[in-house]
């Protein structure tokens, strides 16, 4: 059974970006420097710049999808075998930090039962998968309910020692996915990092 005060909050936050992308009108365009810091605060930014020595750190996140309620489930496996013995590390969503104003952002957050980021102390050199698996809804007042999910998806690279990577769930066209990792290490200036895709991936038997 829907928890009505969860679902009403993602209704109200899946409105007000509905009317967002028919405007056009942002909190960036309203407040750029309050919007920058927002999106800092709550993108996993400073925790890109803070690495322990000797080190490697994973921040998985997903920029979302304009005008839809969308979560991903993170999990990670440092298995030789592709697929296999995969750790939940939890949910993350784009509930609009610097698009909406922050406590729109913060009531998505609480509907979606999701965090902003998540952190992963990875070992360097060990090579790592990381598999993601998103659902969105949209729905409300004169919308239509629609939902969906797409993935697993999964990728595998080498995490290098003294570096921060940002690892995203990117919604596509047609709400299709794929997962990106990115040297941010300097999170200003995130470099593309080679991962390879790993296929056939099941979802987890719940």
């Amino acid at each position: 059974m829907k928890n009505p005060k969860k679902y009403l909050l993602r209704t109200a936050a899946t409105l007000c970006l509905a009317m967002l992308a028919i405007t056009g009108c942002t909190y960036s365009q309203i407040n750029p420097e309050a919007a920058l810091e927002d999106i800092r605060a709550n993108n996993g930014y400073y925790e890109l710049r803070s690495i322990e020595p000797g080190t490697a750190k994973l921040v998985l996140r997903t920029p979302g999808a304009m005008a839809t309620s969308a979560a991903v489930k993170f999990a990670v496996s440092t298995a030789e075998a592709s697929c296999k013995d995969f750790q939940h590390l939890g949910a993350a969503a784009s509930s609009g930090h610097g698009i909406v104003y922050p406590w729109i952002a913060r009531a998505t957050r609480v509907g979606s039962g999701a965090e902003p980021f998540l952190v992963h102390q990875a070992t360097p050199g060990q090579p790592i998968q990381i598999r993601g698996i998103g659902n969105w809804s949209t729905g409300g007042t004169n919308i239509a309910y629609r939902a969906g999910s797409c993935g697993p998806v999964a990728v595998r690279f080498t995490p290098a020692e003294n570096r921060a990577y940002a690892v995203e769930f990117i919604w596509g066209k047609n709400m299709t996915c794929r997962v990106a990792v990115m040297d941010a290490t300097d999170p200003d200036a995130p470099q593309p990092v080679e991962a390879r895709d790993v296929p056939g991936c099941p979802a987890p038997v719940r």
